[in-house]
């Protein structure tokens, strides 16, 4: 609790510095200058192991929040188990399949997943051109990648992908932009076919202040808007912020495009849920 109270507090002295433009200016310039710094230290003493799937800091930064290579990669592995721990209790078995990495960003799950799943046609997507050259030159043999814009629809063929996976990606946009890309999806996906998709939930709540407490337990959704511009260290577009949801959210809502199978509270190494949905197999109507 004390965790939580002290999260929401630095969380609310944020949101009040935004409203004196000066401070929120001053506080956002020194973040980013240490943020240059630690960046710049990362790349001299851990600049990344291609071999080992491990790529420049920065890359890793954008999808881990942190340069340490040891936790990106350690955390990559605990990710890969949870989805294919999923899926099995799903009974889904990792063979054969053609599976896609949505919002892949430099590889790092797909390659611990392929690991496990030889047999299956592997793809990763991003709007991170970067992360996917990175990619597309050390994870050849891994996977196929592809460059998708901000908007839908993909290039990918309807009914394409037994298995869609797409780690820490719709908790970062906003209401229409989830519409958008859960819609994209459930085209993409085969009859039958499966979403994995995480969310912030109860268990990522720490960070919120009591007004999004708020509108959380009355919307079911908060789409937090932080930095943008300059002082947005991550180098990603200013729409990607940060996005919570409750459980009665996803089910009234996502279930507009998908069968919404399973919600696994902190199922995902206990920060973020796990939501598992099924595109439903067309009933065939019989003469009569």
């Amino acid at each position: 609790m004390a965790r939580s109270l002290t999260g929401g507090m630095m969380e609310q002295l944020r949101q009040m510095a935004k409203r004196i433009a000066p401070l929120y200016w001053l506080v956002g310039a020194a973040r980013y200058a240490q943020f240059r710094l630690r960046l710049a230290r990362a790349n001299r003493v851990d600049p990344g192991v291609p071999a080992l799937g491990l790529p420049p800091p920065m890359l890793r930064y954008r999808v881990h929040r942190a340069f340490d290579s040891a936790s990106y990669l350690a955390n990559g592995r605990r990710i890969a188990r949870c989805l294919l721990d999923t899926l099995a209790a799903h009974g889904v078995r990792p063979e054969h399949l053609v599976v896609l990495d949505f919002a892949c960003g430099p590889g790092r799950v797909i390659g611990e997943l392929a690991a496990a799943a030889s047999s299956c046609e592997m793809h990763g997507s991003d709007i991170d051109v970067e992360a996917i050259d990175w990619a597309r030159e050390n994870l050849s043999a891994v996977a196929r990648f592809a460059i998708n814009t901000p908007a839908t629809p993909t290039a990918y063929a309807g009914g394409m992908f037994d298995v869609i996976y797409s780690v820490s990606l719709f908790t970062h946009l906003d209401a229409p932009a989830q519409d958008e890309w859960l819609a994209e999806m459930a085209r993409l996906l085969k009859p039958g076919g499966l979403l994995l998709a995480t969310t912030h939930g109860r268990s990522a709540t720490g960070s919120c202040t009591a007004e999004e407490l708020a509108a959380l337990a009355l919307d079911g959704f908060v789409y937090r808007t932080d930095r943008k511009g300059r002082f947005k260290v991550d180098g990603l577009p200013d729409f990607y912020q940060t996005t919570f949801h409750t459980v009665d959210y996803v089910r009234r809502h996502w279930a507009r495009h998908l069968a919404v199978v399973e919600h696994i509270e902190g199922g995902l190494n206990g920060n973020q849920d796990i939501i598992v949905l099924r595109k439903p197999v067309p009933q065939l109507v019989q003469a009569g």
